[in-house]
């Protein structure tokens, strides 16, 4: 179990002990819902299975194509337990570049649902590994029979040290792969001390609380659908209601339904929310700002926003570090509009020029970033 400096990291196991009967992600078509009692004890199972079926080890990388799911929460939190890394892979991506991917992480075990299999079929043949390529459907059948079974009286009996988690905080745990402007994607590598970081650094910024709940469409190929809020709401014990694509007229309407407190988006999904007939009447009255991040948001939407009580918290991320590295306050979304705000908690910034020297007010330079994310 890691300890160290980053005290008890099993936030589920916390949690499953603490708030048994808060939910911890409800499918936002099935209507289905894990509690937190529920999660932690299907990561211990899931990663007995893993064990079991497939003889995942430590270090193993464990590549997943599918759409949001449920399961794909049980699957990473099951492969903290074995010290695996769990790589989300782009489902949308070509057959070459998904065959980079999986030669690249070196991926062991690949769970893909049936819509990919065709495309991921074309891709074996250039792997420079072996690996084994398995139904995520079936996948989720296993993971919903022990869903069915779980209990509050019932003990969990893994046949491997799964009760405790097998990774160091400076282990990866999770590579996200991230394309810059030129070259094939790459891999950015995801360690428990980085989560554990972005997560104090986000919910310190975004008062997040176990209260809190958000509707997320975010792709679990992206970082966002991990470490923008799903997994610092973990974190918090907080709800995270799951959706498989952007869809605006479900967000508002599961926004107004579920309560929720915070809202995400990119300009482009907050734009068409703003302009769906539902916009006007839904109540969005619990919502206390919108994230939004990816691209700077025209002032127009920004005021949009606002006027329908909603202030827009921009910010600036990387995938690399965290990602959340920038973020505005609510109260100056206004005042500061167009504004990235201020470097989160525990960020430390300078930026600089040619010669590593500090510039000063209204001087181009590089931006440099530190901390313990």
């Amino acid at each position: 179990m890691i300890r160290n400096e980053l005290g008890d990291f099993d936030w589920l196991k916390q949690w499953a002990r603490l708030s048994p009967a808060s939910v911890a992600f409800k499918d936002g078509d099935l209507g289905t819902t894990y509690t937190y009692f529920e999660l932690y004890h299907l990561s211990v199972r899931t990663a007995d299975e893993l064990v079991s079926k497939f003889n995942v080890k430590r270090g193993d990388r464990i590549a997943m194509l599918a759409t949001n799911e449920l399961e794909a929460v049980v699957l990473f939190f099951a492969s903290l337990r074995i010290g695996s890394i769990f790589v989300p892979v782009n489902f949308r991506l070509t057959a070459r570049e998904i065959s980079h991917i999986l030669n690249d992480s070196g991926a062991r075990l690949v769970l893909a649902q049936s819509s990919f299999t065709a495309t991921l079929a074309s891709t074996t043949a250039n792997l420079e590994q072996s690996v084994i390529v398995s139904s995520f459907e079936d996948f989720q059948s296993v993971v919903r029979r022990h869903h069915n079974d779980i209990g509050s009286s019932i003990e969990v009996r893994p046949r491997v040290a799964a009760t405790e988690l097998l990774i160091g905080p400076d282990e990866a745990c999770m590579i996200l792969y991230t394309s810059g402007t030129t070259g094939a994607p790459k891999g950015a590598i995801i360690t428990p001390k980085m989560l554990h970081w972005n997560s104090l650094n986000t919910t310190l910024r975004l008062n997040v609380s176990q209260n809190d709940i958000f509707v997320s469409f975010l792709p679990f190929f992206h970082t966002a659908g991990w470490n923008v809020l799903l997994t610092p709401f973990v974190h918090r014990g907080a709800k995270t209601v799951l959706i498989r694509k952007f869809d605006a007229d479900r967000i508002l309407e599961l926004s107004e339904s579920e309560g929720a407190t915070i809202l995400f988006g990119v300009p482009t999904t907050m734009e068409i929310m703003s302009r769906s007939p539902r916009f006007k009447t839904t109540d969005l009255s619990k919502i206390r700002y919108a994230i939004v991040g990816g691209e700077p948001m025209a002032i127009d939407l920004i005021r949009t926003w606002q006027k329908k009580g909603i202030p827009i918290r921009q910010g600036f991320g990387m995938t690399e570090f965290g990602p959340g590295v920038f973020s505005l306050n609510e109260e100056d979304a206004l005042r500061k509009i167009g504004s990235i705000g201020f470097a989160n908690f525990y960020v430390e910034t300078r930026v600089v020029d040619e010669s590593g020297q500090d510039v000063g007010p209204e001087e181009i330079g590089e931006l440099l970033l530190s901390g313990p994310v």
